[in-house]
């Protein structure tokens, strides 16, 4: 098994929230994925890739701007929705990770919720630690 199926796999172990994960290359292609077995895709697959092609273009932007200041390396990205969450980190130069999650309101408390925390430091913890058997 590939380092790219291995993350894939890790990550979907990991978390019963995560719906859908992909690897894609920098001209927004999907080359490997994993959907749970349980989850019903929201977004066709074709708007994922069109998606993905975006994201490809945002995260040389985004690189672009990290050159220029002091910022650091931009880590990660996430898209908020109602239902769901759509999180792209880049994987290295040539790859990008992609994950949907499900944002389901958490239990109703005392104070306002607006859905289901994303374990980022975590799931940047699995990309690190599969990141090292290149």
């Amino acid at each position: 098994m590939g380092r790219y199926e291995k993350l894939l796999n890790m990550l979907m172990d990991f978390d019963n929230a995560i719906r859908f994960a992909a690897i894609s290359n920098t001209s927004g292609e999907i080359l490997w994925h994993s959907k749970r077995d349980s989850a019903k895709m929201k977004i066709p697959l074709s708007e994922t890739k069109k998606t993905l092609k975006r994201e490809a273009i945002d995260w040389v932007d985004r690189c672009k701007l990290e050159d220029r200041n002091n910022l650091g390396r931009a880590m990660y990205h996430i898209t908020s929705f109602e239902k769901l969450k759509r999180i792209s980190i880049p994987i290295d130069a040539f790859h990008l990770l992609f994950i949907s999650v499900d944002n389901e309101p958490l239990k109703k408390s005392k104070t306002k919720s607006y859905g289901k925390l994303v374990e980022m430091g975590k799931i940047m913890s699995i990309v690190d630690f599969v990141n090292t058997f290149e």
